[in-house]
């Protein structure tokens, strides 16, 4: 490790020098420890940071910088540094082997392909620096995060969820000051702040006292009050302005001082000779630190002698405005650098970037290939040279999919596409036409999670190609058939995982498009089957990927036969459990195997969900955790890890862990089918926690991100299953009906086997038989005309293949069809019995709600209680309000106990007891000799307590248009005229 010989100046910071040095002993004896030290250009992060590493000389340590090198980023910069740095100075695991040379290409690495080992990288990294670190201890130093790469920020977290008990002590500095609004570290810094053993530490500026210390040390001898309270005031404590001010050597109360930041650091400059400050120049264009090589070389085309230029490089190092490195030289701060840049003219900044483009041309001794494509495509694009920076950036971006660095990957082809129009040759420079670049830009588009910009792009290269419509199979083939069908096949995937239309048909024509026995066929056939399975073709995908798994077992296409073995396992039943489980566990194996990542992250997904349609949560909450750990070592937790999110909150919602759940959704932001998947079942925790409101705002989202006309129908009947629960709920049961009714008209006229008929059906089953059930029980005749279309709709229905209809959901639906008021408890509390073992908290309520409500109308009003208590302790101890206020209506309703008030155990055979002086009519099991049905009185009881309409739908779930009708045929059955003499005259029949 080369440590630089710091600035004779330190004040202020021995407490911060206290607490690493404390957090350094910690990450010896507890394991691995991470300190954020923020701060605002010029504070001071560096210098305290190498003053740590200062006194601490024995200990092991590697510094890496991140380095600004405009828009492009260098992937893992800090990195590769730091395992160079280790790798020079020797020690325990010194040699790095395997997937870890690929960022030491001076050791032999050899590129990988895209999409390929990016876990495995990850592990070798982690690996890597765990056996340097032990037993002794292992200090790193990451600098300027506020610079870095998408992939060294991945690679980071990364370590920072597994170092674990590794003896490492992590110093990162950030400058915050720089962080504006959609700078990728906003969101990040706290998240890092909550992984465990890390720690953020704030640079504040320096107090006045310690300016004066430092400006004492200095200048060699204290300032005066008034020039101290002048230098306070003027450099804001910043210890870097404290340096600048006084850099020239004159006293703060002398001549002015300058205001300006980029003036007052170029202070520290313009007493160094005129060759000095012109190298210096020529420096700054390289960014912070540039190679002595490079350097030298570029002087040289300036007309600098190698001689000359270290004579010119003294004074700066001297006067610290550069510090030397192990291979060059850096500048003091980043600031200094670019003030020097922006100093320049115009022509001398391009001229510099120029002479640096042709140095690197030529090539740099010791400097890896991918550093020296990515500075020749930087320096070429700030020169004006198109045709160099566009040939640069093409060669940059391989070098970035050897490291599976897919952001930079995306970047450098974007920059490559913005190029093309300027350089006339450039199909010849890259190798490809540009419809082809667009095809790489989409599929990468689609592994760093940007399936929009993934659909873009191949619709740009269809667009270019003239492709309106879609391919004839019987027209004559043309020479961009297999262009067109790469398009096709990028923007297929794309919107498949989007949700959207037209999936279908690009990937149908992409396989028309290729000739038989192409060798891309069996992949574009892999996307098509699941894209089938995803709109609910259950049939044709399972034929079309059985397909697929012949010809790509015989071509030895693995990648194809993973992705094939995931959708067949995806489509597997209750019927073939362990087939299904079979034929997941071998897709994903075998897509682990070959490095597959998106078909692996894939089958971690549909195997999450397929073990919740088994009723086998806790598996599936395990599965969901496995997706979420692999997408950290993918470093794909922010574009992949939200679908693993959405499924363990699926899961927690099931188990009733309401709460969990929401906090699971709460670190969802990606946009797209996740997005949405993750509204839909916030739609689901809003009905529970009882916020209509917020529900109805929810699907509003939820339609802004999916809408209707160009989505999957599956997508859309969960939300629909959610309004309609909510129309039932508010007491609009006619609403509920009608929706009801529209589901199955879709369900029963869809040629296709429905998903409804599928694995959504049991979601929906018991609902569609409630909501009939209920619409039968109410007086008005479009209430029945509406019950008499939902029975038959759903009579309609196909039967199940896979057997989903069968046992718990089938016995509630039928339970709910029951006109025998015993066989629809007896059909209930199995149900309950089947479910409460799996642990679906949230269903075995539904059940038991419907339980009780059969046990009332079947006069037993013991078990009413019993179900209703236990309901209500599940929806206390997990805070579903809807439960709440359904249990309450229930114990309110008909007298039952209230499981919460003192003494209330045991069997509820006798009402409860009113407040003195209050009336109460009879519950529905009053008896035979009731005129009134059990519905009219317990509107009847309603209405004796005083209350409205409204009140009255609300509190028995129904509409008040239905209360209406109901209060108007009790009223004519009592022979009277208005509502209060209805009460009286209940209470003359001994009904009130």
């Amino acid at each position: 490790m080369q440590v630089h010989e710091p600035s004779p100046v330190f004040v202020g910071r021995d407490h911060h020098l206290s607490l690493l040095a404390r957090e350094a002993r910690r990450s010896v004896s507890e394991g691995a420890r991470t300190v954020l030290v923020c701060g605002g250009a010029g504070v001071g992060k560096s210098r305290l940071l190498t003053e740590h590493l200062r006194r601490v000389p024995d200990a092991p340590a590697a510094v890496g910088g991140c380095l600004e090198l405009g828009a492009e980023g260098l992937p893992f910069a800090p990195f590769t540094a730091l395992l160079r740095d280790l790798v020079r100075s020797g020690g325990p695991a010194a040699d790095p082997t395997g997937d870890l040379v690929r960022l030491l290409p001076e050791l032999g690495g050899a590129a990988g392909m895209a999409g390929e080992g990016r876990a495995r990288l990850f592990e070798a990294v982690l690996t890597f620096l765990e056996g340097r670190a032990a037993p002794a201890g292992l200090t790193l130093v990451i600098e300027d995060l506020h610079w870095a790469d998408a992939s060294t920020r991945d690679l980071l977290v990364f370590l920072l969820r597994n170092l674990g008990s590794a003896p490492v002590h992590l110093l990162v500095s950030v400058r915050t000051d720089d962080l504006h609004r959609t700078h990728p570290l906003r969101g990040l810094l706290p998240e890092l702040e909550r992984q465990p053993g890390v720690g953020r530490l704030d640079l504040e500026p320096l107090s006045r006292d310690e300016v004066g210390a430092q400006a004492a040390a200095l200048r060699g001898r204290p300032l005066d009050s008034a020039d101290l309270d002048l230098l306070y005031e003027r450099s804001g404590g910043n210890p870097l302005f404290v340096e600048s001010f006084l850099a020239a050597g004159q006293d703060p109360a002398g001549a002015p001082l300058p205001d300006g930041p980029r003036d007052l650091l170029l202070s520290s400059v313009d007493p160094l000779p005129e060759p000095t400050r012109r190298v210096l120049g020529l420096a700054a264009a390289a960014g912070t630190r540039v190679r002595h090589t490079l350097l030298a070389s570029v002087a040289h085309r300036a007309g600098t002698g190698e001689e000359e230029l270290d004579t010119a490089l003294r004074p700066a190092v001297d006067a610290q405005v550069l510090r030397l490195t192990a291979d060059g030289y850096a500048f003091r701060h980043a600031l200094l650098a670019e003030a020097l840049l922006a100093d320049l003219m115009p022509g001398e900044r391009v001229r510099a970037h120029r002479r640096y483009a042709e140095a690197l041309q030529e090539g740099v001794e010791r400097m890896p290939e991918s550093e020296r494509a990515l500075q020749l495509a930087h320096h070429a694009h700030c020169a004006h040279d198109q045709p160099l920076a566009l040939a640069a950036a093409w060669e940059a971006a391989e070098h970035a999919a050897a490291v599976d660095a897919y952001p930079e990957h995306l970047a450098l082809l974007e920059r490559v596409l913005e190029l093309w129009d300027q350089v006339p040759d450039a199909a010849e420079r890259v190798g490809l036409p540009r419809d082809q670049v667009l095809v790489r830009a989409s599929r990468v588009s689609l592994v760093a999670g940007s399936p929009r910009r993934a659909v873009g792009y191949a619709t740009e290269g269809l667009d270019e190609l003239g492709v309106t419509g879609f391919h004839d199979p019987l027209g004559a083939r043309r020479e961009s058939h297999e262009r067109v069908s790469r398009l096709r096949h990028a923007r297929g995937r794309a919107l498949k995982e989007m949700g959207r239309d037209g999936a279908m048909e690009d990937l149908a024509d992409a396989l028309v498009l290729l000739a038989h026995d192409h060798p891309e066929e069996t992949a574009v056939g892999s996307t098509l089957a699941a894209t089938l399975m995803m709109r609910g073709h259950h049939d044709e995908a399972a034929r079309m990927s059985r397909r697929v798994l012949g010809n790509a077992r015989e071509r030895g296409d693995r990648r194809s036969e993973a992705d094939a073995l995931i959708t067949l396992g995806s489509l597997s039943g209750p019927l073939d459990v362990e087939e299904g489980l079979e034929l997941f566990a071998e897709g994903i194996a075998l897509a682990r195997e070959v490095g597959d990542v998106p078909t692996e992250i894939r089958g971690l997904i549909n195997l999450s969900g397929h073990l919740k349609n088994l009723d086998r949560l806790e598996e599936s909450a395990r599965v969901s955790q496995e997706g979420m750990r692999r997408c950290r070592a993918f470093g794909l937790t922010r574009t992949q890890g939200g679908a693993f999110a959405c499924g363990l909150a699926v899961t927690r919602f099931y188990q009733g862990r309401l709460s969990e759940s929401e906090e699971l959704l709460a670190g969802i932001t990606e946009d797209g089918v996740t997005w949405a998947r993750a509204l839909t079942l916030r739609m689901h925790l809003e009905l529970y926690r009882w916020r209509p409101q917020a529900l109805r705002a929810t699907v509003d989202e939820f339609r802004r991100v999916l809408p209707e006309h160009v989505s999957s129908p599956v997508e859309y009947l969960p939300v629909y299953v959610v309004l309609q629960q909510l129309a039932v709920h508010e007491g609009r049961l006619l609403d509920a009906g009608r929706l009801t009714r529209d589901l199955l008209v879709r369900a029963v006229s869809d040629r296709s086997p429905s998903p409804i008929a599928h694995g959504l059906y049991r979601s929906t089953v018991v609902g569609h038989a409630s909501v009939a059930a209920r619409l039968a029980r109410e007086p008005g005749e479009e209430e029945r005309r509406l019950a008499e279309e939902i029975g038959a709709l759903q009579r309609r229905l196909p039967r199940d293949p896979e057997g989903t209809e069968t046992n718990p959901a089938r016995w509630a639906a039928e339970a709910c069809r029951a006109e025998d008021p015993e066989e629809s408890l007896a059909l209930f509390e199995a149900a309950v019995e089947a479910v409460a073992p799996t642990g679906h908290v949230v269903v075995a309520g539904e059940y038991r709600l419907g339980a009780a409500e059969a046990a009332l109308r079947a006069g037993r009003r013991d078990r009413a209680a019993e179900h209703t208590a236990a309901v209500h302790r599940q929806a206390v101890r997990h805070g579903i309000t809807l439960f709440e206020r359904r249990t309450r209506a229930l114990r309110v309703r008909h007298g039952l106990p209230d499981p919460d008030a003192p003494g209330a155990a045991g069997p509820a055979t006798e009402p409860a007891a009113l407040p003195v002086g209050a009336q109460r009519c009879p519950t529905p099991d009053a008896g035979p000799s009731s005129p009134l049905t059990p519905r009219e009185l317990e509107v009847l009881a309603e209405v004796a307590r005083g209350s409205s309409n409204g009140e009255v739908g609300r509190a028995l779930f129904i509409s008040a248009k239905t209360v209406s009708v109901h209060v108007t045929n009790l009223m004519a059955k009592l022979g009277v005229r208005n509502r209060t003499a209805a009460v009286a005259r209940g209470r003359e029949l001994g009904l009130c």
